[in-house]
Order: structure tokens, then sequence, then C-alpha cells
């Protein structure tokens, strides 16, 4: 079965299988036949294949007309702050995220530095599916800028949006892992910025992961004993390209990567009032927050793109998924895993509180999540087949389906970066949630055989 998942921001797959340099370099005409004239910056994870990837997509960006400003490796929120900050057409961010290393992906980004919506991403397959790229008669050949230490115009940025002296002031002892991913030694200077002290692991930035690049505590068991032998406050894990960050509390507990979201806007909508946006997948307790502060929940289909997109048109304050990702109106509209990680400092040092203080002030709740592995052209089928599950029920199919009862809600959804099918879960109860995932895996599992 091969793998490859086109979404209205890009396309990934496994390297060498469905990922290549011949789909690199159409997709890329594509995305550079869509844009008006001007620079694009190119950016890329750790991964031993990005660079070959980066050598196509820049290819195909010259051949188009535009001049390409290299960022070599580099997380993909700076690569999106930068966009603005050079005037820039678009870019393009050459990593997979949290999915494993022989997998990547081609993530475009437009002139508002944001993953592309969805008619931008309509678009751009259109151009795709028709083949007809905007092929210049090159007299001039667009020059290839490599810049060097983009960091330093985005941290220069970014410590006038933290309260640096209450955080310098905490004399914060922190554990953080990248994964070898674009975060690595980026984190050394933000830290350094911060006036923390830094216990990092797989912080080499070589491209082998030691565990699934996604924050999530079944994989973060190795900060989670640093932050106990260290006598760390926190820990943060992140993914390969620094949009997403799960927690570890100074007493070693992994939490869920659904704390991260909740965490930051309790803190950022006492300043900050406004709409919460969130997908149909994340856990309640973003809706316990917004109630504190009296403001309303948007709920939207699950990716960056559709809650960023939601967030600029309603005007919304703070838009997050449960999966560790979040974004700030007055920060930009980005999934930033540092902007994550100096909020949450500059919380426990504003409010004087450890990490575990913070996490009991929220509700808890139990959330199960599941998958299956299908063949990609069942996954929607499949799914709409569990309305047989629900008879009579009220469903939101914004994105899958939803059912939301009194002691229980359910999320069923093809992924949107991998041939699966995602169930989720969550109530008060722990095994109210679990019967209910299990449920809909065995009813699943029958149906694919």
């Amino acid at each position: 079965m091969k793998l490859l998942k086109l979404g209205i921001s890009g396309v990934r797959g496994i390297v060498g299988e469905t990922i290549t340099p011949e789909l690199v370099i159409n997709f890329t005409s594509a995305f550079g036949t869509m844009l008006a004239a001007g620079p694009v910056l190119v950016g890329r994870d750790t991964r031993k294949s990005g660079p070959m990837i980066q050598e196509a997509a820049t290819a195909a960006l010259l051949s188009t007309g535009h001049e390409v400003i290299d960022l070599g490796i580099c997380p993909t929120p700076i690569i999106q702050y930068l966009v603005k900050k050079n005037r820039a057409r678009g870019a393009v961010s050459i990593t997979a995220g949290h999915n494993s290393a022989d997998w990547n992906a081609l993530n475009f980004i437009n002139s508002d530095g944001t993953y592309l919506n969805e008619f931008q991403g309509s678009e751009l397959l259109d151009i795709y599916h028709l083949n007809r790229f905007s092929q210049k008669s090159l007299k001039k050949v667009p020059r290839v800028i490599h810049e060097i230490n983009p960091e330093e115009f985005y941290f220069a940025w970014l410590k006038n949006k933290l309260n640096l002296e209450e955080i310098s002031r905490a004399r914060f002892k922190v554990v953080v892992d990248p994964c070898n991913g674009a975060g690595s030694k980026f984190v050394d200077q933000f830290f350094d910025l911060l006036g923390c002290e830094l216990v990092a692991v797989n912080n080499d930035g070589n491209g082998y992961f030691p565990h699934d690049p996604e924050p999530r505590p079944r994989n973060a068991g190795e900060v989670a004993s640093l932050v106990k032998a260290t006598g760390s406050n926190i820990g943060f894990l992140l993914n390969s390209d620094v949009s997403r960050v799960s927690l570890v509390t100074e007493e070693g507990e992994t939490l869920s990567e659904e704390y991260t979201f909740p965490i930051v806007a309790s803190y950022y909508l006492k300043n900050h009032p406004g709409p919460v946006v969130t997908n149909l997948s994340t856990s309640m307790m973003i809706n316990d927050v917004a109630r504190k502060y009296k403001v309303p929940v948007i709920r939207t289909r699950v990716g960056q793109s559709a809650v960023i997109q939601t967030m600029i048109q309603e005007g919304a304050s703070v838009a997050g998924e449960g999966s560790g990702g979040l974004a700030l109106r007055d920060f930009h509209p980005a999934f930033d895993g540092f902007v994550i990680m100096g909020l949450v400092l500059e919380r426990m040092a504003v409010e004087q509180k450890k990490l575990s203080e913070l996490v009991k002030e929220l509700p808890r709740y139990h959330i199960v999540k599941d998958k299956i592995v299908c063949p990609p052209h069942r996954l929607h089928t499949l799914v709409a087949e569990t309305r047989k599950l629900y008879p009579g029920e009220e469903i939101n199919s914004a994105d899958g389906l939803r059912i939301t009862r009194k002691d229980v809600w359910v999320h069923i959804r093809a992924s949107t970066t991998e041939p699966l099918i995602r169930i989720i879960a969550e109530s008060s109860s722990p095994n109210r949630a679990q019967l209910e995932v299990d449920k809909v895996v065995s009813f699943l599992n029958r149906l694919i055989g």
C-alpha cells in the first residue's frame, strides 16, 4: 500500500515510495505558478531526506521565476514568521512533523505566514493536476540566497513579546527533548534568552529520531526521568518542526498533549479575552477555561490550517488543538512551540505556581485515543458506516462523525496525514470513554476484516 496524503496545505508520504523528486518538483512548480512574482522561503527539519527534497523544491521555484531564500534547517514557526519579515510571497517547509523518519512532506505557506487556506489549497491542486506550470524563459536565473542565522530576527521579536524579567528571575531549570529535529540547538539559544538552565536530551539535530517525533506521554519517559533526576521545574517534548509541545511536571508526571492548550489559554485569556477556536477532537477542558472567562468556543475541522483560518475569520483570541499546538492573536498565526514554552514558563513565574498546581486547576477528564490502519480508498466510506452505531442520534459531520452525549463524546474521522481512522472519546469516567472507543474499533475491525 503506497501512502500519499494530499491536503489543502501540502502533500506527505513515505520517501522513495510516494515522495519522489518528480512529485516534489511538480507540486512545488504548481505552488510557484500560483504565487505572484517575488521571493519564496525554503526550510526543512533534520530528516535525512530533507536535502534531496529541498534541492528539488528549490529547482522548481527557480524554474517558475522565484528568488529562493534558503533557511536550511529551520523550525516551521520561524519560517512562518520570516515570511512576513522578508515580505516573501510564500514559503515551503519540508517536514512531516509528528510522522516517523521515513516520511516527509511539503507544507506550503502563503504570504500571511499561514498554511494555505481552503481556496488556495484547491487552486494548488488544480494547477498540479492540470500539469500547467509557469516555466519562465530565464534570461537571468533567479538567485538562491542562503540566510545565515535566520532565528536571530525571530528571537529578537519574541523576546519583546514575553515577560523575560519575570521568567529570568524565577531561575527555572528546564528539560527539553527536541527529538533531534529542527528544534535542536535552537533550544539552547532560546532558553539562554529566557535566563533558564537547560538540560537538553536528543539535541544533536542528526535526523535520527530516538522515538516517534510526536509529543505524547508514551514518548516522554526520558524527559520525565531527567526532570526528577536533575530537580528540574518542568520538561518539554517537541515534535520535529517545533509546532507542537507536550509537558512534564516537576514531579515527573507525563501530561497528555491535551493539557498544553488549556494551560496556555487560561493564562492568555486573562489579558486578551475573546473567542476560542479548536477542533472537534479536542478535550472539553478548553470549554471549562472559556466558560471561566465568559468567551465562546468555536469548533472546526481538525488541522492547523482550519483552526488558524477560523481564528482569523472570527477575530478569535486563541486557537489550538489537543495535539499540543496553538496560536495566539497577538503573536503570529502559527502553531509555535517556542511561544508555547515561553508562555508556560511566564505563567509559572508570574503566578508563582508549579506546573502540577496549574494542572490541578483544570477539570480531570479521561480521553482515550485509538486508531485503525485502513486502505486510503476506504477511509471515508468506513467512517460513514459507523453511523449505524448511533441510530437516531444527532451527529456533527463537519469532519467525520462526532456524537455528543451527556456522559461522553466520540469523534471518528479519517486522518489527514496518515492512512488511519482515528477514534477519540472523552468522559469524566475512564471506563465510559474506553468502552465507547472499543465499541467503534470492534465495529470497524469487523468491516475491514
